[in-house]
């Protein structure tokens, strides 16, 4: 495909590059090993360039495409064939890739925001740098703030001694690199590249920076995130290390770890702020998929009736706006799933339906890990236990997972029967993760009764803390049973039965929507008769 060099140079004023400054760096990016589009995306690109050139980038919408660029029919319909979609998600990561690596040094970015089809053109200037996920950074219009996204900033060395300069840079890119790994973050970091100007007037709402200090023997790291909104101080920690030790990446490396799951996690400080800022919004007052993202945090960080209607109303809204959003769409299957699985009043979708939003998560964003997950979880309410393992399997095989995933992973590869290594994810989970959720402790739980453990098992039951959802009544009703502790357990069944009256008639299949093994079902209703819930 030749660019038409007989257009209009002044067709779209609002450009900030002229059009063979344009053209220039498209074939240089075509033309780069790194650029590691297919030959589809590549013509993708090249064509809403080619519009946008032109002034017709008015034009480009999902329908154009498909029939210009993937050969499609005037009759397609992207909610029915999402490959616009699929193949936009594709060239961004394309971007990301090059701009991390040869590109760093272009001056001019091309980037393909979300929620669009329109490429939008930036100057590379100054220090600072987009290291992690710079096209497609989604900003906060007119606010002044690129929300969820953190810049990592540079260590000061406060010891005196110039040597300890490498100890700072190593740990500056070991967070920027972990960071990373949360998809929900925008991250940046200085001094390894430069920062988008379009970027640059919008501050990063969170930047982690700190110090290193040295009393001789130990070398000390103390480390700070702060909100720029509010010029909070958020959270810390400080760590030491021996100066001459030989773990000296080692370390850099877990306390990266950490540090950036407490930082960027569902349950982390990033996420905590921002819900915190839904607090006085209603449902149709959001305007961003991000904030309909926040809802489900909130939802999943503590599953009442409350936030999960409206979670549910805020995923619809987003996918309103965005269908082509993988992740709603497999946050929004969860939420259907979990209104099966636990049979949630007022609440009559199939559980079909959830079926059909876990695949189109799955198909918009083929390489998202919670993508796979929800999709294994559907599965698995729905018996489908080879096909639960082969997506698991699948988000496995995804790699680089952040550690609140691998508490997922390991939560259904446990439920799946694969107690040892199912049982080994979620002990690392809760090694390295102070802001682990409970919810893995049901998993724990369930691997205890598989092997009649069943004091430990009472000791999992205590870590849940889900007084609101009546499985955690139920796991302990049980287990209280079988320890023969009855008036306990009266009180544990007692609350189950209020949160289900009807638990006596539905409890096996309840039970049996989460637990897959005969042997296991029956020792859990044999635990909940010997404190008087006998289900009929």
């Amino acid at each position: 495909m030749q660019y038409d060099t007989n257009r209009k140079r002044n067709s779209n004023p609002k450009l900030p590059f002229s059009h063979d400054a344009i053209k220039g760096q498209v074939e240089r990016m075509l033309s780069s090993p790194e650029f590691k589009a297919t030959p589809n995306q590549k013509a993708f690109l090249k064509f809403v360039v080619d519009q946008t050139l032109a002034g017709k980038a008015h034009r480009i919408r999902g329908h154009l495409v498909a029939t210009k660029v993937f050969g499609r029919g005037k009759e397609f319909n992207q909610n029915k064939d999402p490959i616009v979609s699929v193949q936009a998600a594709g060239l961004r990561r394309a971007l990301a890739y090059y701009y991390r690596t040869e590109g760093r040094n272009d001056p001019l970015c091309i980037d393909i925001p979300k929620g669009s089809y329109v490429p939008v053109f930036k100057k590379l200037v100054g220090p600072l740098a987009a290291v992690a996920g710079m096209p497609g950074m989604q900003t906060d219009i007119g606010a002044g703030i690129c929300r969820r996204s953190v810049l990592v900033g540079p260590l000061q060395n406060l010891s005196g001694n110039p040597e300890f300069d490498a100890w700072g840079r190593g740990l500056e890119i070991e967070f920027a690199n972990e960071l990373n790994r949360y998809s929900d973050i925008r991250v940046m970091a200085t001094g390894t590249g430069r920062l988008l100007v379009a970027d640059a007037q919008r501050a990063p709402r969170f930047e982690l920076d700190g110090g290193i200090r040295s009393d001789g023997d130990c070398i000390k790291i103390d480390l700070q995130l702060k909100d720029t909104l509010t010029g909070r101080q958020i959270w810390s920690n400080s760590r030491r290390s021996p100066i001459g030790t030989a773990r000296r990446i080692v370390f850099q490396e877990e306390l990266a770890r950490a540090g950036a799951v407490e930082i960027a996690g569902q349950k982390g400080w990033i996420a905590r702020t921002l819900v915190s800022d839904l607090t006085r919004r209603e449902p149709d007052q959001i305007d961003s998929h991000h904030e309909a993202v926040l809802h489900y945090f909130a939802y999943i960080a503590d599953p009442t009736p409350h936030k999960f209607a409206k979670t549910m109303d805020a995923l619809k809204r987003a996918l309103e706006l965005k269908p082509e959003c993988g992740q709603a769409w497999s946050m929004l299957a969860r939420l259907h799933a979990d209104a099966h699985g636990l049979e949630l009043p007022g609440f009559k979708e199939p559980l079909e339906t959830a079926f059909e939003y876990a695949q189109n998560g799955a198909h918009l964003s083929p390489g998202e890990q919670r993508s796979r997950i929800v999709l294994a979880y559907v599965h698995f309410l729905r018996n489908e236990m080879n096909a639960a393992r082969e997506e698991i399997a699948q988000a496995l095989k995804l790699g680089g997972e952040a550690l609140y995933m691998r508490g997922s992973i390991g939560y259904m590869l446990t439920h799946l029967g694969d107690w040892e290594r199912g049982r080994a994810m979620i002990d690392e989970v809760i090694r390295l993760n102070p802001l682990y959720d409970g919810f893995v402790h049901f998993a724990l739980w369930l691997d205890c009764i598989h092997r009649s453990d069943y004091d430990q098992a009472y000791q999992e039951t205590l870590k849940i803390n889900r007084p609101g959802l009546f499985w955690s009544h139920l796991a302990r009703a049980a287990t209280l049973g079988h320890r023969g502790q009855i008036e306990e357990g009266r009180k544990a069944a007692g609350n189950l039965l209020e949160l289900k009256p009807d638990f006596v008639n539905r409890g096996e299949i309840l039970i049996r929507n989460y637990i897959k093994f005969d042997e296991i079902v029956e020792r859990v209703i044999d635990g909940l008769a010997a404190v008087g819930v006998r289900i009929t």
